[in-house]
């Protein structure tokens, strides 16, 4: 079995950064442990792959306009989103995967988003957190403008309709910060006419499921498509995470195989797929109008 890919040297720097804001995390995966929303409503009980609704539409509508490549999306996140196992084996042949019974349902969608899947993002590294993705600090000079971000660098070489967000495990050491940093890159996001997808995180670093729930908070705020991706896992052994409380359980993409439905990341590319199978079907319908 591969081991997941880590991010630990990157949390132990860190954690020792911000030693006024660490606390040691309980990562029990409580459905108890939850914070009111600022809006009233329970995120863990939302769908696992959201609705596009109008206002969704009319986001992919104006990036249409605007030329960017409605074949492209970008990733933007931290390990769980710069590593190989998340999509990058669906740009190879199918030797590589298995698609199984999702077959004639996913080949259009690779077919439509070919070169996406492997696309080395600019703005997700090991140890990204919410705050990384707006400091040129991490900037790669071989490929950005020096007054750009990661996150505007990757939008102008990548052009992409979609972005899919998914941050926050190492905003969980530094929470009060997570919520306003998400929002910038949001509204960065929707200057472009990109239409941003957030994504709810595995773990409970911060012990409280806080940054979970911010990252639904915003969702409604801004009326933006919420992948419940946490509620994916929950029925799998320890919650789809391995003894860390941190990183994914990991197998083969090979959704024909029953055992690979115990392990996280078969879901979180599964889920994966089927967002952007919706992504597709509504940007063609937008496209033939």
């Amino acid at each position: 079995m591969k081991k997941p890919p880590s991010c630990s040297k990157n949390l132990f720097f860190l954690i020792l950064s911000l030693p006024f804001f660490f606390s040691v995390p309980s990562f029990a995966q409580s459905i108890e442990d939850r914070r009111p929303s600022d809006f009233g409503r329970t995120w863990q009980d939302l769908p696992i792959v959201p609705e596009l609704n109008e206002n969704s539409l009319r986001i992919l509508k104006a990036g249409i306009a605007a030329g960017h490549n409605p074949h492209a999306f970008s990733k933007v996140g931290d390990c769980d989103t710069s590593t190989d196992w998340y999509l990058a084996d669906f740009d190879k042949d199918s030797r590589y995967y298995n698609l199984g019974e999702y077959r004639d349902r996913f080949e259009p969608v690779l077919s439509y988003y070919k070169g996406s899947f492997s696309h080395r993002s600019l703005a997700a590294k090991p140890g990204f957190s919410a705050a990384s993705v707006l400091s040129n600090y991490w900037l790669d000079f071989n490929s950005c403008e020096p007054d750009e971000l990661p996150l505007t660098c990757e939008y102008r070489i990548q052009n992409p309709l979609i972005v899919l967000i998914s941050l926050g495990t190492n905003d969980g050491y530094n929470p009060p910060a997570f919520k306003e940093n998400l929002r910038t890159i949001i509204e960065i996001t929707l200057s472009e006419n990109r239409l941003p997808i957030l994504m709810t995180k595995a773990d409970n670093v911060e012990g409280d499921f806080s940054i979970n729930q911010d990252i639904a908070d915003l969702a409604q705020e801004y009326d933006l498509p919420l992948w419940n991706f946490w509620a994916a896992i929950q029925d799998l052994p320890n919650h789809g995470l391995v003894d860390d409380g941190i990183h994914l359980t990991f197998y083969k993409n090979d959704f024909a195989d029953p055992n690979a439905f115990n392990y996280a990341w078969t879901y979180r590319n599964l889920t994966a797929l089927q967002l952007l199978e919706k992504l597709m079907q509504a940007t063609e319908k937008l496209q033939n109008k």
